[in-house]
């Protein structure tokens, strides 16, 4: 169609109809990335995370992946948020806003998550972070923590041991996941029978020998060979898995991230309906 050539009047009836179908093409790709996300798709192409597989797989910048991920968090939420975007009412900066206000504060309830939808809607990005800036001032509290000269060195040390980028915060929570996952795996010490069962606890020794061989990264490789090689948050995993007779020897282990051992689960064991 030739636009410099149709009457002003059919121009702003076309311009109706691509801006409608622009909407809806755009909440069509937040249901994809949903799914995605869902089947943690994005760990069988490489990728330890959505955000990265959305920039170097769909060429969005990091502000542009990172806009449409949290408003496909938004629309996973809520039905409401799916059909103001459909109608153009709630725009994805918005949407994104809303999901940050919501994840930060914790809210669960579907009336206090509709009500911050509703106070997004037709109102320009500006408005609305001063609006829920002026909300979080009401609902937000503060731990602080003063951490000791000789404790922030050693994160230092821990940090070019892993050979790793982390902020303090980070490195914290991931020091709490190791820990918390060792703790919900360490065998029972109740009886003498809970001895001889099967255990998913594994050997110091073993875990060593894993993660030296693995070089302290996710050992996950797609079909060209290209390796993850994320180094956070990683999970020992059984190559047969424990629930189908997998034993803890060192063959059978490899490093993986959360995202590929929660693909492998997946592909194991299905996926959830949400």
């Amino acid at each position: 169609m030739n636009l410099k050539k149709i009457s002003d009047k059919n121009l702003h009836e076309s311009t109706l109809a691509a801006a409608k179908k622009e909407k809806l093409s755009t909440l069509e790709l937040l249901r994809h990335l949903a799914e995605v996300q869902r089947r943690v798709l994005y760990a069988e192409y490489g990728y330890s995370t959505l955000q990265k597989y959305v920039m170097r797989e769909l060429g969005y910048s990091e502000a542009e992946s990172w806009t449409r991920i949290q408003a496909m968090k938004l629309i996973r939420t809520s039905e409401l948020a799916e059909a103001k975007i459909a109608e153009g009412s709630l725009s994805l900066s918005n949407a994104a806003e809303v999901q940050k206000h919501i994840q930060e504060f914790n809210f669960t309830m579907p009336d206090k998550i509709a009500e911050t939808i509703n106070l997004a809607t037709r109102k320009s990005h500006r408005e609305l972070v001063q609006e829920l800036d002026d909300q979080a001032g009401r609902e937000k509290s503060e731990k602080k923590i003063i951490l000791p000269k000789r404790l922030l060195e050693k994160m230092a040390k821990l940090n070019k041991l892993l050979d790793a980028k982390m902020t303090e915060l980070e490195l914290i929570e991931t020091l709490l996941d190791k820990e918390i996952r060792e703790c919900e795996v360490r065998p029972s010490r109740t009886s003498q029978a809970d001895c001889v069962k099967p255990t998913r606890y594994l050997p110091v020794r073993v875990r060593r020998s894993v993660m030296t061989r693995a070089n302290h990264q996710c050992e996950f490789r797609d079909k060209n060979a290209k390796r993850c090689g994320e180094r956070r948050h990683l999970q020992f995993d059984h190559i047969k898995p424990f629930a189908l007779g997998g034993d803890r020897s060192e063959k059978n282990l490899q490093l993986l991230c959360p995202a590929h051992n929660q693909r492998r689960m997946i592909k194991t064991f299905g996926a959830r309906d949400r």
